[in-house]
């Protein structure tokens, strides 16, 4: 049932951690999404002029100016990032962010947000963080990796 509804693989109990793990690399090659185009795809990522360097944990300002951020902000950001135009929950924003909040509630990244969207205004523009009521977060810019 689990096959005709949409899974890419199926593994009965009982099972062998070494066959889990095979299964597991196959579908990843499958979609494309093995180690090497993943961080190769990360390096860099850009947005209504501002840049993200991944490796070097930076924030380029549209006027080239390096913009300051927190571990944790960071972490925000390339959650944001790398899900550009989903809604994302505040609870899986805590797991995204590599739970660098602890034991966070939603309310602490309510105010990691807000630090964030203030960093993130430039030019009498708005942050591209969108509140979803209820929800959680959207990043709305447009992002285009390099």
């Amino acid at each position: 049932i689990g096959l005709e509804i949409g899974a890419d693989d199926y593994l009965p109990k009982p099972f062998s951690t070494r066959e889990l793990m095979a299964r597991v690399r196959a579908v990843l090659r499958r979609g494309g999404m093995d180690r090497q185009s993943d961080v190769s795809r990360r390096n860099e990522a850009s947005f209504d002029g501002w840049t993200v360097n991944f490796p070097r944990r930076e924030l380029t300002s549209p006027t080239g100016a390096i913009v300051d951020l927190t571990g944790a902000e960071f972490d925000l950001l390339s959650s944001f990032v790398h899900n550009a135009q989903r809604v994302i929950a505040r609870e899986r924003l805590i797991e995204l962010s590599r739970t660098r909040l602890g034991d966070a509630s939603d309310r602490s990244i309510d105010v990691l947000v807000s630090r964030l969207r203030r960093k993130l205004q430039s030019a009498g523009k708005d942050a591209p963080i969108t509140t979803v009521r209820g929800v959680g977060y959207m990043f709305n810019a447009e992002v285009s990796r390099s």
